[in-house]
């Protein structure tokens, strides 16, 4: 009774929400509805970002103007039914509800905030939170602070997959690799033409109870440095991190990790193109185990087909340094049905394990209309 009760509130909810968006808009989220421009002007494939759409989130926003974002009401609302037959439960599950805001605060400062008001069938946690103050060194200086995006490349936030990056997540022993999340911190960028160096302090990646958990957790310095024109579909370069994390029994494991990587938008009929490669090396992994180097590959294939559909391919590997060595990959295929509505379709793989089989239908919306 009380997981109808629950159910019927969400969806009453979303059916009030989208009476509210009824009027006309031409893109999602509030950014392309207040320049009156579609989707695909910072989209490969909502979510993944194009080449001028990673320039937009590596700046915080402040390279749009913020008085055309006033023209559209910052707040957008997220609803997702998911199947996964990994989870157990081989049932489609909808309780996966989440309200955006995005924008600017006067000239200086952006914002971006997300709360899932259910995830999981749960009760939901803050995802992402964080301000940018933009002023600094002639408005190419982004000084971040938050629950925030850490220093890395942006398939790791923004991407079509259902499935993560094997390479930014591996575990070595205790310690696992949180390379792509979003964790506690401050992080400052510098954006100038084609140079992007970002740089930032990272520690718990929990929801609101995280923001003072500092004391006994895992805490990061991450970094970027890379060649990403906002105007040429190539980009790459290096990321890496080097942190301390406390062990079950006692002790600490001292960590670092260096990455190289490319991306090329999909452009003139040749598939996009993003690969990885990942050295590492884990001091203390867990109670006498003694260090661990590791290392990993990423590559993935991405090409537009029918219209408003992308076709993904990845193939990963990892080596964790103690004997593990795993092959992974995905199969995805992505839709955009509707002005508001994708679907996304996978098939996930790895060594000694049997295929796994995802999908999603995403519905995104505005709350108003441009004024």
């Amino acid at each position: 009774m009380k997981r109808a009760l629950s159910l019927a509130v969400t969806l009453a909810a979303a059916a009030g929400l989208t009476i509210a968006a009824a009027q006309r808009a031409d893109a999602m989220p509030p950014f392309a509805q207040a320049y009156g421009v579609k989707c695909n002007v910072c989209h490969t494939q909502v979510p993944a970002l194009n080449t001028y759409g990673r320039y937009v989130q590596r700046t915080g926003y402040a390279s749009l103007d913020p008085h055309v974002l006033t023209r559209a009401l910052p707040i957008w609302v997220g609803e997702a039914a998911t199947y996964d037959t990994g989870s157990g439960t081989y049932k489609t599950q909808i309780g996966n509800l989440a309200v955006h805001a995005v924008g600017p605060i006067g000239d200086d400062i952006t914002y971006h905030f997300q709360q899932w008001i259910i995830d999981g069938d749960q009760a939901g946690n803050v995802d992402t939170i964080w301000f940018a103050y933009n002023n600094l060194l002639h408005r190419d200086g982004h000084l971040f602070a938050g629950l925030i995006e850490a220093p890395a490349p942006s398939p790791f936030s923004q991407w079509m997959d259902l499935s993560g990056f094997a390479s930014a997540e591996m575990v070595v022993g205790e310690h696992a690799f949180a390379l792509d999340g979003n964790r506690w911190g401050a992080k400052f960028n510098y954006v100038r033409g084609a140079l992007d160096v970002e740089a930032g302090w990272l520690y718990n990646d929990n929801g609101w109870s995280g923001s003072s958990a500092f004391i006994n957790t895992d805490k990061t310095f991450q970094y970027r440095v890379a060649y990403a024109d906002p105007q040429k579909p190539l980009e790459g370069g290096i990321y890496g991190s080097r942190g301390s994390v406390p062990l079950a029994e006692g002790g600490f494991d001292q960590y670092w990790s260096l990455s190289s990587y490319v991306q090329r938008d999909p452009v003139k009929g040749l598939p996009g193109v993003f690969m990885i490669y990942q050295i590492g090396l884990d001091g203390n992994p867990a109670y006498n185990l003694g260090s661990a180097g590791s290392n990993a590959a990423t590559i993935e294939l991405y090409q537009p087909l029918l219209d408003h559909g992308v076709f993904s391919v990845r193939k990963e590997w990892t080596n964790d340094g103690l004997g593990n060595l795993v092959q992974s990959g995905v199969l995805d295929f992505n839709y955009q049905i509707a002005r508001y509505l994708h679907a996304y379709v996978e098939e996930s793989f790895a060594s000694h394990t049997q295929p796994q089989w995802r999908y999603m239908l995403w519905w995104t919306t505005p709350v108003s209309s441009v004024k």
